[in-house]
C-alpha cells in the first residue's frame, strides 16, 4: 500500500531534502518541485560573513557527517557545498524537478481525496499527500513606526556585505543572531553601531571550555530540569549579566520563553564602546530616530533584523489560516490544522542543528503519512483530536523531541487498535 502513496514535496532545500529521504525510505512515491536550479534553499541568499551557529556535528544530515577538515563552525560557503554533496551522495536529485515552480495546491474534499498541484507551465498533477518544505525565512517582517526615515534601510535578508552600509551611524533593530552579525560587520567596517531592543536577551557562548556546547558530553548527562540552571550559571560566570555591559536585563531566566542569542561578540564590543543598546523606536523624523525613552539619535543606515512571516504562497486563499503570521499547525508544527494529508517540513525552529532536527521531524512526517493511509481517517479528528492549533515556531529541542515521541506513541497505539479491530472483525466474519 505504501508504494501507492504519491507525495508532493514543495521545495528542495534542507527541509525538502530530509523530507524526500524519509518519505522515499518509507516506501512512498515522491515528487519534489524546486523553483530554483539548486538544493541550497535560503542559503543561496545569505550575507557573505554568515557562519553556522551550531557545530558541524550537530548540523550534519543523519549518516552523512561533514568533513573533519571543516572548522567547528563552518562558513556559509562550506555549508552550501555540504548540502549539495549530501543531495548527490544520498541520491535525492532524481526525485526533484528543478526550475519548476508550484503556483497552486488545491485540496480535493479538504485534502481527504488528495491534492491538485498546478505548476507554472500549466501542468496539473494529482497527489495523495502534500508536504510544504518551502521554508520560513523568505517573507521579511518589518515593523511600522510613525514618521518617515530618509536614510538607507534594509532587512537582513537583503544585506550582503559591508558595502550595503551607508554613512557612519548604523542602527540594528533586533537582538537575534543575525542582528549580532550585522553589528559585527558594521564594527569591522569602522562604523559605530546601536542595537534597538524591545526587551533584554541573554548572550550565550557557542562554546564552553573551548568545546562547542553541543559537543560537551557531560552536559548530556545533566537532567533536563537542571540543565537550564547549569547553563545559566555558566553564562553568568563567563559572560555576565547583560546590565554589566550596558544592555537591558531579560524579563526572566526562562530560556524556553525568551530564546537566548548565541554571541559573545556583542558583550565584547559593548565593553569597548563600539556598540550600545537603545530602546524601541518611537518614530522617525528624517534621519533622526526617536526612541521610547525620549532619546534621539541621528542614523544613516537601519538594518531590520526583525524576523520573518511564513506565508504559503502556493496555497489558494482560504486554505491556510495563520496565527501570528505563521501557518496554523498541530503536532510539533508538522500537521496542517486546516486540511487533511497536508504536512510541513521545517515550519518551526527547534534550537540546534537544522539538518539533524528537521530530519527528526521528517521521520515523524513519514510515520504520519503511513499511519494516515492505514487508518483511513483524518489524524486531526482522530489520533490528535483536541489539539489546539498553534503558529509556534521556536522550540527547545528536548521539548520538541518529546512532543514528536509522544505523537509517534499515539500513532502506534492507534494502529495497534485498528489492527485488533480488523482481527476481531475477521473472526466474526469467519
Amino acid at each position: 500500500m505504501t508504494a501507492r502513496i504519491r507525495v508532493c514535496v514543495v521545495g528542495a532545500g534542507v527541509t525538502g531534502l530530509v523530507a524526500i529521504r524519509e518519505l522515499v525510505d518509507a516506501g512512498c512515491e515522491v515528487q519534489a518541485y524546486e523553483r530554483t536550479d539548486d538544493v541550497i534553499g535560503v542559503w543561496a541568499d545569505v550575507y557573505d560573513s554568515v557562519q553556522l551557529l551550531t557545530p558541524r556535528e550537530a548540523t550534519s544530515f543523519r549518516g552523512y557527517p561533514m568533513p573533519e577538515s571543516y572548522p567547528q563552525f563552518p562558513t556559509g560557503e562550506q555549508y552550501r557545498q555540504y548540502i549539495r554533496w549530501f543531495a548527490d551522495a544520498a541520491g535525492l536529485r532524481q526525485y526533484i524537478s528543478f526550475n519548476t515552480e508550484v503556483v497552486a495546491t488545491t485540496p480535493i474534499n479538504g485534502g481527504t481525496d488528495g491534492w491538485s498541484v498546478e505548476l507554472a507551465d500549466g501542468t496539473v498533477e494529482h497527489f495523495d499527500v502534500l508536504v510544504a518544505a518551502h521554508g520560513h525565512l523568505r517573507a521579511a517582517r518589518i515593523p511600522e513606526y510613525p514618521g518617515t526615515f530618509t536614510g538607507k534601510q534594509l532587512h537582513t535578508s537583503q544585506y550582503r556585505n559591508q558595502d550595503d552600509f551607508e554613512g557612519e551611524r548604523v542602527l540594528v533593530v533586533g537582538s537575534g543572531n543575525s542582528a549580532c552579525d550585522m553589528v559585527t560587520d558594521a564594527i569591522a567596517s569602522g562604523r559605530s553601531a546601536m542595537m534597538s531592543l524591545r526587551s533584554g536577551t541573554w548572550f550565550v557562548p557557542q562554546s564552553f571550555f573551548g568545546t562547542p556546547r553541543g559537543n560537551l558530553d557531560f552536559l548530556k548527562h545533566v537532567p533536563f530540569g537542571t540543565l537550564d540552571d547549569f547553563n545559566r550559571f555558566l553564562v553568568k560566570a563567563t559572560v555576565g549579566v547583560p546590565s554589566s555591559y550596558g544592555f537591558p536585563e531579560p524579563a526572566n531566566d526562562d530560556w524556553a520563553s525568551t530564546p537566548p542569542t548565541f554571541s559573545t561578540l556583542i558583550p565584547y564590543w559593548a565593553q569597548r564602546g563600539r556598540v550600545r543598546a537603545v530602546p524601541e523606536i518611537a518614530r522617525f523624523a528624517g534621519d533622526l530616530v526617536h526612541f521610547t525613552d525620549g532619546s534621539v539619535e541621528k542614523v544613516d543606515t537601519i538594518i531590520w533584523a526583525t524576523g520573518y512571516r511564513a506565508p504559503v504562497p502556493f496555497a489558494p486563499e482560504g486554505v491556510v489560516s495563520e496565527i501570528g503570521g505563521f501557518p496554523a499547525r498541530i503536532v510539533g508544527g508538522l500537521i496542517s490544522a486546516d486540511a487533511d494529508n497536508f504536512y510541513y517540513s521545517g515550519m518551526c525552529s527547534p534550537r540546534g542543528g537544522a539538518p539533524h532536527n528537521y530530519g527528526l521531524g521528517a521521520q515523524t512526517i513519514a510515520k504520519l503519512v503511513l499511519a494516515r493511509a492505514a487508518l483511513g481517517e483524518r489524524l486531526s479528528e482522530t489520533v490528535f483530536a483536541g489539539e489546539t492549533p498553534s503558529g509556534r515556531m521556536d522550540w527547545l529541542l528536548p521539548v520538541w523531541i518529546k512532543e514528536l515521541e509522544a505523537a509517534e506513541a499515539r500513532l502506534d497505539a492507534a494502529l495497534a487498535d485498528a489492527a485488533q479491530q480488523d482481527a476481531e472483525q475477521e473472526l466474526l466474519s469467519a
